[in-house]
């Protein structure tokens, strides 16, 4: 299965509709399967003397914007969502026919939200940076009273901007996995993308990765973003990864391998002269890679058949030993 990948996008459009577009259109160029805005009201969101209240007032596309992206987005063929903070954007996300909606970790706590999203049957992708474990549980019990679970999503988190290697607990992917029986992703606010490949090697369906066109700008979150170029090199290794990991359930050589067995593998032969009605033993048995196998050679893990058995004939050093040698 391939991973989904999600360029944020935030509010690095920096309230510009045209630096929007730009966004979008190389993200989808960078190998992106979707983008997401964060659509908040404001004074529906934060109290007006916080930082994140004056960032995102001044950072708000309307809604007529809004609309004329989930069209281009559409024409271009490239999933669209967003975050929510508040009842009024879940509102607007109606209107605009998204299908998906994102729980940021500031709001996994936020019950009353994440069931009335889930009531109206919108796709849930929660992050669960901050969060305790029976945080999770109760955000996951409320959506899957409306949702079935392959509409629910977990994302590995670390609510750090940027989160240092030694925070960023990836391993924990591995107990998501087996705790919680939904699809599980990977945020990721870090300053390389080791963090990111090692998500996707333990198993992350999906990974978010902040996306801008300049990580020298101020505020948002350019500076935790990757700019087009090294976002497509995080896809490819992505991409790579995937194959790298293959996609089989089982334990089980592949067919190029099976076609090497008969070279690789070791089979009986004598190490000395064996003489006619000589016992085989450890001494005069050894087991080699042959020059050129027979189809009656016989494989090392059945030595203990000859062991102790007399030799029907004289045997020179060196031979494959087949069982019309045994008396």
């Amino acid at each position: 299965m391939k991973t989904f990948i999600i360029a944020e996008l935030g509010i690095n459009h920096d309230g510009s509709f045209d630096k929007c577009i730009k966004l979008i259109r190389e993200a989808k160029k960078s190998g992106a399967n979707s983008v997401k805005l964060q659509i908040i009201d404001p004074n529906s969101s934060y109290q007006k003397k916080t930082r994140s209240y004056k960032e995102f007032f001044s950072k708000t596309l309307t809604v007529e914007e809004l609309f004329k992206l989930k069209k281009f987005t559409d024409e271009i063929k490239i999933d669209f969502f967003a975050t929510i903070g508040d009842f009024v954007s879940l509102e607007l996300i109606k209107k605009l026919f998204i299908k998906k909606i994102k729980i940021s970790s500031g709001l996994i706590t936020n019950i009353p939200l994440i069931e009335e999203v889930a009531k109206n049957k919108i796709e849930l992708i929660i992050s669960t940076g901050m969060a305790f474990k029976k945080e999770i549980k109760e955000a996951l019990n409320v959506a899957n009273k409306y949702l079935p679970k392959n509409k629910i999503s977990l994302l590995k988190c670390t609510s750090l901007y940027p989160a240092p290697d030694h925070l960023h607990n990836i391993g924990q992917i591995l107990i998501m996995k087996r705790e919680f029986s939904v699809k599980i992703g990977y945020s990721d606010h870090s300053l390389n993308d080791l963090p990111v490949i090692a998500a996707v090697s333990l198993g992350a369906e999906i990974i978010e990765k902040h996306f801008t066109l300049n990580n020298k700008l101020l505020n948002a979150d350019h500076k935790i973003s990757y700019e087009p170029d090294k976002f497509r090199k995080m896809v490819e290794s992505i991409r790579s990864i995937e194959v790298i990991l293959g996609n089989s359930k089982i334990i089980y050589p592949s067919h190029e391998e099976i076609q090497l067995r008969k070279f690789r593998h070791r089979y009986l032969v004598t190490m000395d002269l064996v003489k006619k009605n000589e016992v085989f033993t450890y001494k005069n048995l050894g087991f080699k890679r042959l020059y050129n196998k027979s189809n009656k050679a016989i494989k090392a893990k059945f030595y203990k058949s000859f062991i102790g058995k007399k030799s029907k004939v004289n045997i020179d050093q060196d031979t494959i030993v087949t069982r019309k040698f045994l008396k």
